[in-house]
Parts: C-alpha cells; sequence; structure tokens
C-alpha cells in the first residue's frame, strides 16, 4: 500500500522559499502528521538554531478529529478511508499495537481492562472471543464497536443496517442429532 501525502501549512523561509511546515501522511489507513518543531530551525533555512537541544521536525500519528479541528475537513480530501488502526487511534488516541499490548498485560495480571477503557473514552467496547457471532441489535447502522478478546487483541465491528435479535437457546431442541448430551457415552 502506497503512502499517501499532503502539506497541509506551508511557511516562507528566509530566502523567499516556501517549505511545508505541516505535512499529513497515510499510512496503511493510518494518519500521521509531520510539522516543523523550530521555526528557527537553521536545517530548514528559518533562522540560526541548530537544534541540538531538540527535534527540528516531529512526526506522531493524529486523531482525524484533531486534523479537522487543526485544518479542517478539507484536509482529509484525497485520502482513503480510515481503517481499522485509524479508528482505533480516533477512539482510544493510543495506536492499535500499544493498546493491545496494555490489554494483553491487564489480562495476564488477572485485570479486566474494559471498564477503565469505556470510562475513559466512552467508547463502546465488549468482550467477545468471535466478534463474527455477535449482533448488535440496537445500534443504529454505522455505529462502530470494538470487540476485545481474551488475548488482549482488539477488531472493530461496523453495525451494517438493522440487525435481528440473535435467539439462543439452551434448551434441546426436538432433533436429537445435534443434542450434545446424546453423544456422550453415559
Amino acid at each position: 500500500m502506497e503512502t499517501l501525502k499532503k502539506t497541509l501549512r506551508t511557511i516562507e523561509n528566509q530566502y523567499g522559499e516556501e517549505i511545508p511546515a505541516a505535512v499529513l501522511f497515510q499510512e496503511n489507513g493510518q494518519l500521521y502528521l509531520w510539522e516543523i518543531n523550530c521555526l528557527s530551525a537553521l536545517h530548514y533555512g528559518l533562522g540560526n538554531c541548530h537544534c541540538v537541544n531538540h527535534p527540528v521536525s516531529i512526526y506522531y500519528p493524529v486523531s482525524t478529529n484533531d486534523v479537522i479541528q487543526r485544518f479542517g475537513s478539507d484536509a482529509l480530501d484525497g485520502f482513503e478511508a480510515p481503517s481499522d488502526a485509524q479508528r482505533i487511534f480516533d477512539a482510544f488516541g493510543i495506536e492499535a499495537e500499544e493498546l493491545e499490548t496494555a490489554l494483553r498485560v491487564a489480562y495476564q495480571i488477572g485485570a479486566n481492562p474494559l471498564p477503565a477503557l469505556r470510562k475513559k473514552t466512552n467508547a463502546p467496547v465488549v468482550f467477545s472471543e468471535n466478534p463474527d457471532y455477535l449482533s448488535f441489535p440496537e445500534e443504529e447502522p454505522g455505529t462502530t464497536i470494538f470487540v476485545v478478546n481474551g488475548r488482549g487483541e482488539i477488531s472493530v465491528v461496523t453495525v451494517e443496517g438493522r440487525q435481528e435479535e440473535i435467539n439462543i437457546s439452551t434448551e434441546p431442541d426436538d432433533d436429537p442429532v445435534g443434542t450434545p448430551s446424546l453423544a456422550i457415552p453415559g
């Protein structure tokens, strides 16, 4: 997958050249922002700072909302739809791999991280070992739900259309062929 990029802001250096001051990148569906960190950086012809005690520029993951607030919604024109990794970053403010590491560690020490995650972010987070079997009949189509399993892996489910509630019964049906109690020798 190729990297998409767009210059969002430029500045004029001391030589009269327009140089990028903020550039938005999209790598594998995740947004990153590169910005000049020192407006006196000799490296970019902005002044005489050698930037030995601070970075000349910074590059970091950024949420969709932050891009819109700082640069307007037009800044996202031309970029692909957000990936699951971007939607996780947008909801939790942390990259997916880092979040999964934190979830995994919490489960390894016997702590349930989901209540704190829900409280901190107000994001819809549920636990399931198999998100393919979940239905959300009360949710509006397009709602994003985050599903965490016992290994700390997080996946993203988008509600598509109105879903019927799944009726799971623990009572055996009239057909004994699929009844587990009949399959186990007595």
